[in-house]
C-alpha cells in the first residue's frame, strides 16, 4: 500500500476519534518520518484529497473521505454503536 493511502486511512482514523490529524500523529500511525508525511500529504492535497490551511490540521474532503472508506477492508466501514444496534436486531 501507498504511503498516499496509509495517510488516508490513518486520517479517517484519527477524524473518527475526534483527533488531529498532524504530521506528527500521522508519522507515529504510519510508520514513516514527518517529511514522508508531508509529501504525501502534499500530493493528497493537489489530488484534492485533503484540505491543508496554514496553522491549521490538515483534514480529508468529501472525495478523500470516500476514498479512505474504500480502502478500509470489506465490513470495516460498519462499525460504532449504530451497526452494533442494528446488528442485535437482525
Amino acid at each position: 500500500m501507498s504511503i498516499e493511502a496509509t495517510v488516508l486511512r490513518a486520517m479517517l482514523r484519527l477524524a473518527r476519534r475526534c483527533e488531529s490529524a498532524d504530521e506528527e500523529a500521522l508519522a507515529l500511525r504510519v510508520g514513516g518520518s514527518r517529511a514522508e508525511v508531508r509529501g504525501a500529504m502534499r500530493r493528497l492535497d493537489s489530488a484534492g484529497l485533503v484540505e491543508r490551511r496554514p496553522g491549521r490540521a490538515p483534514r480529508l474532503t468529501l472525495a478523500g473521505l470516500a476514498v479512505a472508506i474504500g480502502l478500509l477492508p470489506a465490513g470495516a466501514a460498519r462499525t460504532g454503536p449504530s451497526s452494533r444496534r442494528s446488528s442485535r436486531a437482525a
